[in-house]
């Protein structure tokens, strides 16, 4: 079983991954919905679609309003998102870089 400190390691982890994937992520949605990419599957909009609502829905693992840790829930899910999408991240990446 993980202690508190390593999973609050693992969980800084987590966001630090999401936010150096962010600005990929959002690249592959432009280039999609450009026309520009046509690498996207359907089972990673449905992962996409699906952490949107989670993110959006007014009920939550842990509520928002609580100082601190109101965000860690939808940080945590990101962070999975993410994880998920290792895949589709390189292969758009890869996509970027042939054509330079």
């Amino acid at each position: 079983m993980m202690g508190i400190s390593t999973r609050f390691v693992a969980m800084l982890r987590m966001i630090g991954r999401f936010w150096y994937d962010l600005p990929l992520l959002v690249r592959l949605f432009r280039a999609w919905k450009q026309g520009r990419y046509p690498g996207l599957s359907v089972r990673t909009l449905m992962i996409v679609a699906g952490a949107l609502l989670y993110l959006l829905s007014p009920v939550d693992l842990v509520p928002d309003f609580i100082p601190g840790v109101g965000v860690i829930d939808d940080l945590a899910m990101l962070a999975l998102v993410l994880q998920s999408l290792a895949q589709d991240l390189v292969a758009f990446r890869a996509w970027e870089q042939n054509r330079r």
